[in-house]
């Protein structure tokens, strides 16, 4: 028992660590300067208790997108994807917050955000929701980039 109890408190302690800021890829700046965002495919994620609502999404290189992550639990929730982000060009008024917390968006209970970004890379990114326990119960999903 007493294992249990240090195994529980090093994941509790793992899910508080400052998340590590992320470098935007080459040439994302340009790519989101030259992107009409006007334009943007919108996408809609609800994330509630415990799931997301696609758990997938499939998504182009090169065109941009308004990703509307939706939390209609009663929870805080958060759409977590370093990979996804760290491949992306973020439009510039918030390519500062998703980068610096590691590839997470807060959403807070009843709350909305949006991200508008141009994926740059194909390939298949894993999504989850990094408050302890949440992914483990069925938050998580992915992204396909074609």
């Amino acid at each position: 028992m007493p294992r249990l109890a240090g195994l529980l408190l090093a994941l509790l302690l793992a899910a508080c660590a400052a998340p590590t800021a992320l470098q935007p890829p080459p040439g994302a700046a340009e790519r989101a300067a030259a992107a009409d965002w006007s334009r943007a495919a919108s996408f809609t994620v609800s994330l509630d208790e415990f799931e997301f609502d696609p758990a997938q999404l499939s998504l182009r290189a090169g065109e941009p997108v308004r990703l509307r992550l939706v939390n209609t639990g009663a929870r805080a929730h958060d759409f977590t994807s370093p990979q996804f982000f760290g491949a992306v060009a973020l439009r510039p008024d918030m390519a500062a917050s998703v980068l610096a917390a590691g590839g997470s968006v807060e959403v807070p209970a009843g709350g909305t955000r949006e991200v508008f970004l141009v994926p740059l890379r194909p390939g298949l990114y894993p999504f989850d929701c990094v408050k302890p326990l949440h992914a483990s119960l069925g938050m998580r999903g992915r992204i396909v980039v074609e």
